[in-house]
């Protein structure tokens, strides 16, 4: 019969092993795999935050063609999500002599600076479909004459 320290340190390996096979690492991250769309497309460039509600890790990645991995704890996260696409190229100048894309920021404020979307993260699924839906933001029409002096400097 094992005495008493055998049986602790046997459960500890026993919840070490469970751990593992929830896809848990040390620190109680788990590897999320989701899929970002905006009104049913796939979001081409962005970035995700996951913030704690309570307990949890702070998380972040980077979104593209429509998917993202990141690594977090199990619990509830207010999802903020920032989603660009190209609107033009900056003109070619003698510091930068090859155009660069003018990428703009098209998903509403109330999926980013003001995101109240709640989302959970599961252990047993470790996987997110953040699907947004709304009115895109459109750039404004043309640059400003201040536009254009801040990108040739």
């Amino acid at each position: 019969m094992a005495n008493p320290s055998s049986r602790s340190l046997i459960c500890l390996a026993l919840l070490f092993f469970a751990a593992l096979a929830a896809g848990c690492n040390e620190d109680g991250k788990i590897s999320v795999d989701g899929t970002a769309s905006w009104n049913g497309q796939p979001i081409e460039k962005g970035y995700i935050e996951l913030q704690p509600i309570g307990e949890g890790h702070f998380a972040s990645a980077e979104i593209v063609d429509g998917r993202f991995t990141l690594q977090t704890t199990p619990g509830k996260r207010l999802v903020k999500v920032i989603a660009k696409k190209k609107v033009g190229e900056t003109p070619p100048s003698d510091r930068i002599p090859e155009a660069q894309p003018i990428m703009f920021q098209f998903v509403p404020p109330k999926f980013n600076s003001e995101s109240t979307l709640e989302m959970e993260i599961s252990a047993s699924q470790p996987s997110l479909a953040v699907e947004l839906e709304g009115e895109e933001l459109q750039p404004k029409s043309g640059l400003s004459a201040d536009d254009k002096r801040k990108m040739s400097l």
